[in-house]
């Protein structure tokens, strides 16, 4: 099995540039386009939140009519600049959004489940996950004991080392305390920070996927402020073969020169 997994795509309403200067769109465009280019052909697109950065109905629309062409199911999450009820309601015909309360679902994919989870505080650039929720975590996974899980939220729920750690998933502990009882946890995938990078957290391995469009900045020194820099998008894909497990690339967004070829 093959999933794609984008992140962060940022499309205003009518697909006007977000900030006034970045085209996400066209950002977009180009990650799908990679995407439809790649040989197997995903089975899946997993996209962990930020699809809007207005947080309307046009956005989603628009990010629907672009991944179609794909001909794909796209499992969706919302990010802080996500609006709840506008993405329920226009992810509703796919048939995992639950009717009511947090976005939280659970979708069979075959070898492998997901599990996707709303860590969306309105109005607020961090996350947070309820007690119920944890509670709803851990009856989800236990009906999956045994079954290979990938568990997936756009508030990064450990810490990174980077001053985005600020805005995190404020209840990260607890979501961790979760999922260090299940073993069939093969990896926690986040977003967020607009920034590819990977840890071992709570008995498992963790990893953010970079934004489509604008990266941050690397700061580790936790700088005053945030810098945005028009660093190479990439997607990611997560390859689950039977024996062998769970592996996870990291593609750039385009087309590239091939300048040697062997037999």
């Amino acid at each position: 099995m093959l999933l794609a997994e984008i992140t962060d795509t940022h499309l205003m309403d009518g697909g006007i540039p977000a900030y006034g200067t970045i085209d996400t769109r066209a950002h977009l465009d180009a990650a799908i386009a990679t995407i439809a280019a790649l040989s197997p052909k995903p089975d899946a697109l997993l996209v962990a939140g930020d699809i809007s950065e207005d947080g309307t109905l046009g956005s989603y629309t628009l990010f629907r009519e672009t991944v179609a062409p794909l001909g794909i199911p796209a499992y969706v999450i919302p990010g802080n600049h996500d609006a709840r009820e506008p993405m329920r309601t226009a992810f509703a015909p796919d048939g995992y959004m639950p009717a009511t309360g947090p976005l939280d679902y659970a979708a069979d994919l075959g070898p492998l489940a997901l599990i996707a989870l709303d860590t969306l505080e309105e109005g607020e650039p961090h996350g947070t996950f309820s007690t119920g929720q944890c509670d709803w975590l851990g009856e989800n996974l236990d009906k999956l004991a045994g079954k290979p899980t990938v568990v997936m939220l756009h508030h990064p729920p450990f810490p990174t080392g980077m001053k985005m750690d600020e805005i995190n998933c404020r209840d990260g502990d607890a979501i961790g305390a979760v999922i260090e009882q299940f073993s069939n946890v093969e990896i926690v995938l986040a977003g967020h920070f607009h920034r590819a990078m990977h840890r071992n957290w709570a008995g498992t391995t963790a990893n953010i996927c970079s934004s489509t469009a604008h990266q941050m900045g690397l700061d580790l020194a936790h700088r005053p402020g945030f810098k945005v820099f028009m660093e190479p998008p990439q997607i990611q894909l997560l390859h689950w073969q039977n024996g062998a497990g769970l592996s996870v690339h990291q593609v750039p967004v385009g087309a590239f020169e091939c300048v040697h070829e062997s037999d």
